[in-house]
């Protein structure tokens, strides 16, 4: 007896870029409040304090041909007692032109806008926010 056996295979495969980020982020910084006494339990919004916040920068570096989607959730930030505000956070593209991002690389400038009540508990505050950068 002779036999002989083929097979057959089929393979499939996606060469994907690198893509690689780099922190540039800015992890403290003084805020203000005025030093009124407010203490109700539903704050108006006449009693609260609007502070723009420089959060720093993150590199992206990527092919030249990858779209990213970059999504951020705000910062909740406490003290030690209880005390709390939030930070809005969100990114720019730090206003460059086509001719600077050339291959993927670029810089995007983090901001926020920090929400504090009046008369808002002096002291260290700690948090964080979430960044999810979302390729195609």
């Amino acid at each position: 007896m002779y036999g002989q056996t083929v097979a057959i295979g089929h393979v499939s495969a996606e060469v994907v870029e690198a893509v690689s980020v780099s922190s540039l982020a800015v992890t403290g910084f003084n805020l203000s409040s005025a030093n009124n006494s407010t203490a109700t339990a539903q704050l108006n919004q006449s009693d609260w304090n609007y502070e723009n916040v420089n959060l720093g920068a993150i590199k992206i570096n990527s092919g030249k041909d990858v779209a990213c989607n970059v999504v951020m959730k705000s910062a909740e930030l406490s003290d030690n007692n209880g005390n709390g505000f939030t930070i809005e956070a969100s990114a720019l593209n730090n206003n460059q032109l086509d001719a600077q991002r050339a291959d993927g690389n670029q810089t995007l400038q983090l901001n926020g806008i920090a929400r504090i009540a009046q008369g808002q508990a002096s002291g260290l505050y700690q948090g964080s926010y979430t960044m999810v950068f979302a390729y195609n």
